[in-house]
């Protein structure tokens, strides 16, 4: 990606309602469903322009690794410094007693997501976890995912085949994103009806849109707790390495 768009994501980090509440969620549930010491190493793979490393790193050591140096340089300015410029094959981390692995929206990045999942079960010390996000629902695939370049989309079910299938214990998987659902559904049914491709205003909001959407969206970091949720755009699974 050009620097201008990183520069977009760095700012986005910081205010874009989708954003600002996953982070919250994935930080909460890990804190609800890792049982791992304080100061324990955490490897945030694909850590782009560290939004989420930044959440990590208030009470674990954070490694990031991310393939663009341009990012790393905007993670160093959220005072993160334990960044790797590469993909996971370039790094030896076995020595590191990494206690979880984060791939937050990166999976569906990989044309082999089996390789860096078995990678990913390799790296983690015994009774370590990875946690992982992805964008829900092949049917659902539109523009926005050309963009961002992902070669497929997730079910429940898949993912946690290629979890299962790759050695790992899931612990906990759902649906999330799920109270915006319905309008983002329709909204990607008039895309392909009309065929106009620009950013839908759930990707794209007015600020005062923004707001509503962060409210409706942080409903679910304490929904999550309490309710598993049957759909939605994105997938959470938390699995551990027994």
């Amino acid at each position: 990606m050009e620097e201008k768009i990183y520069h977009l994501q760095y700012i986005a980090e910081d205010k874009f309602w989708w954003f600002l509440v996953r982070n919250r969620i994935v930080y909460e549930l890990i804190n609800n469903y890792c049982k791992i010491p304080e100061n324990s190493t955490v490897l945030d793979i694909g850590c782009g322009t560290g939004g989420f490393a930044r959440f990590l790193n208030i009470q674990y050591n954070v490694i990031g690794i991310d393939s663009s140096q341009i990012a790393l340089d905007y993670c160093r300015k959220r005072g993160l410094s334990n960044l790797y410029c590469g993909v996971l094959d370039d790094f030896n981390f076995k020595n590191e007693n990494i206690q979880i692995i984060t791939l937050l929206d990166v999976i569906e990045h990989i044309e082999n997501d089996v390789d860096i999942l078995q990678k990913s079960y390799d790296l983690l010390d015994n009774n370590g976890y990875i946690v992982i996000t992805v964008p829900a629902y092949q049917w659902l695939w539109s523009n926005h995912d050309v963009l961002h370049r992902h070669y497929r989309r997730y079910t429940k079910k898949r993912l946690v085949e290629l979890m299962q299938g790759s050695g790992f214990k899931v612990h906990y998987t759902s649906y999330f994103n799920t109270l915006l659902f319905l309008p983002a559904v329709f909204l990607r049914f008039i895309e392909k009806v009309t065929g106009n491709t620009s950013n839908s205003e759930l990707e794209n909001p007015e600020p005062a849109l923004n707001g509503i959407f962060k409210i409706i969206f942080g409903f679910e970091q304490h929904l999550l707790k309490k309710i598993i949720f049957p759909f939605g755009l994105s997938i959470i699974l938390i699995a551990k390495k027994e």
